[in-house]
């Protein structure tokens, strides 16, 4: 098999949505200067014309198209699968911003369009896939396609928003009503306080860096405050697999979705190479889609961002058919598929482990990451973004026990080895 993560590169023409828009160009700087990715040139972001599989393979282009980012069971295919037939789908980033993260400013982050983010690919039709089967998607591989990731921390996004010195600031809920595709989607109306439009928070980007076409081994992170500098595990996977919802309409990517266990924003690390995902079908053909690729994260991505990047994903699919399931679940390689990137040396060091109890999980949470940040930043020299940063991207955060009711107990655990 030839994909752009592994081979050289044969005569394939990509799958493309007819129409691409204004947004297409947005990547034309990402890979200048050549380059490969495992050995297939990638000679020019913008061109995915060069990143094709060999003859009968196909490679749907969402990396130098926009073809759609919301759920909509009446999108027409970008191409047709059989059962047992291999895809690549190429992917912009989350909040498809590409290589302007990396001269992006805090203050940037600001203007971040949010109707915009999670670019998908697809939607795939897969022959014979009905309403009431189960779609069966096996992850061949995943691995970037650009040699840098980034982090934003936002008053829109995360488990407290931005952060400041004084309470950690917090970030009103999504509801069912901001899922739809209404012109200003984002937290729902009036939770923020009309003076106070980004919370007071200051807002933060921190970059990663790799190598193209990596999927094991390390991301760098030299803190963007103090430098301090530290070894990443990753463990590449989209945060974004789904089909189309039962209803007509658009619906954001954001869970819960309108329409049931369609998938969509579920950010579940697990779900690296060498998963099998099984997603009960609503619309003829499931119509699947992918995105949001993510180089590393921790369990509760608590900035609301993992290492972001642009990713390719090699699946194959099949039918389970005539059987109902309730939404999304997996066979995954491993519970912790870091630790299958960590030497012995870093695993040798331990864990930090902090913990937060109470009758409120999500205080709870916010309790684990607060102690987790004041112990990183005392004890590493971390900024308290930085800190922060590292939680989303390295830390875990459990719910270790729900038997002393009405509290229950939450930790955040982060590998001490990753600081150099």
């Amino acid at each position: 098999m030839c994909f752009v993560h592994s081979g050289t590169a044969g005569a394939c023409g990509l799958v493309q949505q007819a129409s691409a828009g204004p947004a297409a160009a947005a990547l034309s700087a990402l890979a200048a200067g050549g380059g490969t990715v495992g050995g297939m040139d990638v000679a020019g972001a913008g061109s995915p014309d060069v990143t094709t599989g060999p003859d009968g393979d196909k490679v749907v282009d969402g990396f130098g198209h926009v073809l759609h980012n919301r759920w909509n069971r009446d999108l027409r295919p970008v191409t047709t699968v059989r059962p047992g037939e291999v895809v690549q789908l190429l992917c912009r980033d989350a909040l498809d911003i590409g290589a302007a993260a990396r001269t992006m400013t805090p203050e940037a982050t600001l203007t971040i369009d949010l109707g915009k983010v999670h670019p998908l690919t697809g939607a795939i039709e897969v022959e014979g896939a009905k309403p009431g089967d189960i779609l069966e998607v096996e992850v061949l591989d995943v691995a970037p396609l650009v040699d840098f990731g980034y982090v934003v921390v936002s008053p829109a996004l995360g488990l407290f928003g931005s952060l400041r010195p004084e309470p950690l600031a917090p970030l009103a809920p999504w509801n069912e009503a901001s899922q739809l595709s209404d012109p200003t989607p984002g937290p729902a109306a009036g939770a923020l306080p009309e003076d106070q439009p980004h919370n007071s928070g200051a807002p933060f980007i921190q970059l990663f860096h790799f190598e193209r076409g990596q999927n094991t081994g390390f991301a760098t992170f030299t803190g963007a405050d103090t430098g301090r500098q530290a070894r990443i595990p990753v463990a590449p996977f989209m945060g974004i697999m789904g089909v189309a919802p039962l209803r007509k309409g658009m619906y954001r990517t954001f869970p819960p979705d309108v329409s049931g266990g369609m998938g969509g924003n579920t950010d579940i690390r697990q779900l690296v190479r060498g998963t099998r995902i099984q997603i009960p079908v609503y619309a003829e053909g499931a119509l699947f889609s992918a995105g949001d690729g993510h180089m590393a994260q921790g369990d509760g991505e608590v900035t609301g961002t993992a290492i972001e990047t642009l990713m390719a994903v090699t699946l194959r699919f099949g039918i389970v058919p005539d059987t109902v399931i309730a939404g999304p679940r997996a066979v995954v390689p491993a519970a912790d598929p870091t630790q299958l990137a960590m030497p012995e040396e870093m695993l040798a060091q331990g864990y930090y482990q902090t913990t937060g109890t109470g009758p409120d999980l999500m205080e709870n949470a916010k309790n684990a990451v607060r102690d987790m940040i004041d112990w990183l930043a005392g004890d590493q020299g971390l900024s308290l973004h930085e800190a922060y940063t590292l939680c989303s991207v390295a830390g875990d955060l459990k719910i270790n026990e729900t038997v002393d009711l009405p509290s229950w107990l939450v930790s955040m655990t982060l590998p001490r080895g990753i600081f150099t």
